[in-house]
Order: C-alpha cells, then structure tokens, then sequence
C-alpha cells in the first residue's frame, strides 16, 4: 500500500503545496519577484515559523540540517541562509527542481520520507513541516527521521491534530469515535486514514482534488512515538483562513489579517489545527 501511496504522492504534489496562495498572492509563472513575494506572505501568515518558537535560525550556522517536504521552498531558501549543510528532500520531483531553481544554497533530494537514503545519525537536525502526515504511514516516517538524525539532535515535526476545532465540526461522530477509542488503548484506529472528503478541507489542489493521504495525529499517539527520546514538547496552534473556502475570485490577501490574530488567541492554543513537535534525541 505504501508504495501505491507513495507513486501517487509523487504525482500529486508535482503541483507545488502553496501553488493556490501563490494565485491569490497574484504570481504568475517567471515573475521574478514571485519568491520574494510568497516568502514575505508565508512568515507574515505563519509568524510562529518566522520566530524561533520552534525552528532555532539563529543557531544553525555549521549543523547539518534535514528538511523533509518543500513545498513553495520558502523554509528551504531561509535554511540554506542559516546553514551551509542543508539537504531539501522531497518526494515530487517537481517541487526537488523548483528548490534546485530558486534556493541555490541547498542540496534538494528526489526520495521518500519513508526510505530516507541517508546513513544513521548523520543530521543535526530535521525539520519537516506539514509533510509525514501524507506519506502513508506516518509513523514510520517519523521513526526514519529519529533514524537519521544523531544523538543530541533536534527533530521539528509539524502534523494535524486529530482533535481540531475543524475535526470535531467536519466529521464529529468519526473524531468522537476516534477520542473514545483512543481512550480504550485502540491505536489501530486512531492511525487510520482520513476519506478524502474530509481531508479536502485541509488540502486541495487548483484543480479542487484532496492529497492522496491524510493521517491526523494525537498528542498521546506522537507521545508513545517519542517514547525512547530525551526530550518531547508538544504545542497546538493553527486556526484556518475560512476565506480559502471562497471563490477564488472572492479571496484577498487583506482578509489574511484576522486569521493571523486568531492564531495566537485560546482557540489555536486548545483546539489548534496543527500538533508541532519539538524533539530531542
């Protein structure tokens, strides 16, 4: 199966993650300014990321770093601005080029998170945002980037939280089912995937298609997965930009501002649509 999802990622995500906030940012193919515009939008939007709450920028200089999952390169770009020794891997060959393209500072990767081709512990770091909870298995996934990275090292994960706002209003009885199993002790369930119905809510293409995949995580999950590492930390943040959900012609960049106050209100903080995970090896 993983295999399956694996070719169909491949092919679906050759169509940058980010490519519909691009069309609202107004980019178009060869605008020279393209990049710098969806940087500035893209830290401006997520300001937890421009910070160092979670990815320490400042202290990269000379540590190797994995990043896992490139979207629009816009983390892989600021990498490759902190460090010399960065690897930008990604499982779409397309989004491995456009980081080739336009983050010339990095090493991009063609491969998948589930068969990192790396030895063990040879990073500093890896810094994956977004990515593992579509590759099929997700803790697989994790369990190779424990892999890869050394003793001492520091993962930064970013997955969706099984028990978002957004969750329990979009599929209430499957989320409910899921919290009470979990209860009983049922990982089997809590680790299936989300139907593609559901998940189009979190993702969709231009062309309105969900990803192939979606796993949604909990804290108690992503806990018994970090179980043999020094250190876990577990924050919740993330509200959604309901505006995504209108016409494209309806949406305006303007309309950003109130999702970005929200992110940081009780909302996010309890019931946030994102689970970032800060590990210590």
């Amino acid at each position: 199966m993983n295999e399956d999802v694996s070719l169909a990622n491949s092919e679906y995500w050759n169509e940058l993650c980010g490519s519909r906030a691009a069309r609202k940012l107004g980019i178009t193919a060869g605008d020279p300014q393209g990049v710098q515009t969806f940087d500035a939008w893209f830290f401006d939007f997520y300001p937890y990321i421009a910070g160092e709450r979670f990815i320490p920028w400042g202290s990269l200089e000379g540590s190797r770093v994995l990043e896992i999952g490139l979207g629009y390169g816009t983390v892989s770009r600021r990498l490759g601005d902190a460090s010399k020794h960065v690897v930008s891997l990604d499982i779409a060959p397309s989004a491995v080029k456009f980081v080739r393209d336009t983050a010339p500072k990095v090493s991009p990767v063609t491969s998948s998170a589930l068969q990192l081709p790396f030895a063990d512990g040879v990073f500093d770091y890896v810094i994956t945002l977004g990515c593992l909870h579509h590759t099929g298995d997700m803790e697989a996934a994790i369990r190779e980037c424990l892999r890869v990275l050394r003793p001492g090292g520091r993962m930064v994960l970013m997955v969706y939280n099984r028990y978002s706002y957004k969750r329990w209003i979009v599929s209430p009885l499957d989320t409910w089912k899921s919290w009470h199993r979990e209860r009983g002790g049922d990982a089997i369930a809590r680790k299936a995937p989300a139907p593609r119905r559901v998940s189009w809510f979190w993702d969709r293409s231009p062309s309105g298609s969900a990803p192939p995949h979606t796993e949604f995580a909990t804290r108690r999950q992503l806990l018994q997965v970090f179980d043999d590492v020094e250190h876990t930390e577990i924050s919740t943040i993330n509200v959604d930009n309901l505006t995504d959900l209108l016409p494209q012609r309806l949406q305006s960049v303007r309309l950003d501002r109130l999702r970005i106050r929200l992110s940081n209100g009780w909302l996010s903080r309890r019931l946030g649509l994102d689970l970032y995970v800060t590990v210590v090896k």
